[in-house]
């Protein structure tokens, strides 16, 4: 596994796990997690590949500002019903060397997306264990290259619902469930199923794709706290790519995708002050 692997899938890590929860949690924590992942070269690959890292674990919680194993979240606003974060999200990079379908093409850099969320709570009955929310992530996408420069690949836009549970014991589990359609425009699908006149070969025709519909997609996670120093979590996330507006690409060799994980964290120290999460 490469460097840029490594800094990938932690990223892709900290996207996925759910964040965690209580009444009363410490300003900040720090501590060591091992994450392990199964997942395609990328969204219409059949090439799966596993990996397996440590990554550190940091924990910070403002009122406006929380970093954790949910991504960046920035409360840019927030009421009892609507409030505006930041939404994160992470690509692995590919290689386009052997004999996949992208053999002989330019590789896939790791990618990157940021970008404002508004977000709705549809339903929360008042113990607050459970709730319903919409959410509208919208995100600039950006490649990082070997020479570390950012460059610009598109939008995206998933909405999506997402049901959240959690136990009636504190620091114990907490369980949610997630489903949406995607969109992207044009320059986000050509940077993954592009297939310019130079790279054409028998097997693989000349392809431009369109922007719109790229697919559905559905997240479990879970995350269980075994002790208070160790934690555990788990995500499985299922996509479809039936009727996207790239489903067509060459490069798409199947219209189904995958990827699981699990991860382990010990907790190493934490702050004494304790801030208050809903």
């Amino acid at each position: 596994m490469t460097y840029k692997h490594l800094i990938a899938a932690t990223l892709f890590l900290a996207t996925i796990a759910p964040s965690a929860y209580g009444q009363q949690l410490p300003r900040w924590e720090l501590g060591i997690g091992l994450g392990v992942l199964n997942l395609p070269d990328y969204r219409g690959s059949d090439i799966y590949r596993n990996y397996a890292l440590p990554y550190p674990y940091i924990t910070y919680r403002s009122e406006r500002l929380n970093i954790g194993q949910g991504g960046i979240q920035g409360q840019l606003f927030k009421t009892d019903k609507v409030k505006l974060d930041i939404s994160l999200a992470a690509g692995i990079p590919v290689s386009s060397n052997g004999s996949g379908p992208r053999a002989g093409m330019p590789d896939l850099d790791t990618t990157i997306e940021l970008g404002p969320s508004l977000e709705f709570n549809l339903w929360q009955p008042s113990h607050k264990r459970q709730s319903l929310w919409l959410k509208l992530p919208v995100r600039s996408a950006h490649s990082i290259g070997g020479d570390g420069l950012f460059k610009h690949r598109g939008w995206t836009f998933s909405p999506f619902l997402e049901y959240t549970a959690k136990s009636l014991k504190p620091d114990d589990w907490k369980t949610s469930i997630s489903i949406g359609p995607l969109y992207a425009n044009r320059d986000y699908h050509n940077y993954f199923y592009e297939v310019n006149p130079a790279y054409v070969t028998t097997a693989r025709s000349e392809y431009n794709a369109t922007g719109g519909y790229s697919g559905a997609r559905t997240t479990f996670t879970i995350r269980k706290y075994l002790t208070d120093k160790l934690q555990f979590g788990a995500f499985a996330r299922f996509d479809t790519l039936k009727n996207s507006a790239f489903e067509e690409s060459p490069l798409v060799s199947t219209k189904q995708y995958r990827a699981l994980g699990i991860t382990l964290i010990w907790m190493l120290s934490q702050s004494d002050e304790m801030v208050h999460v809903p």
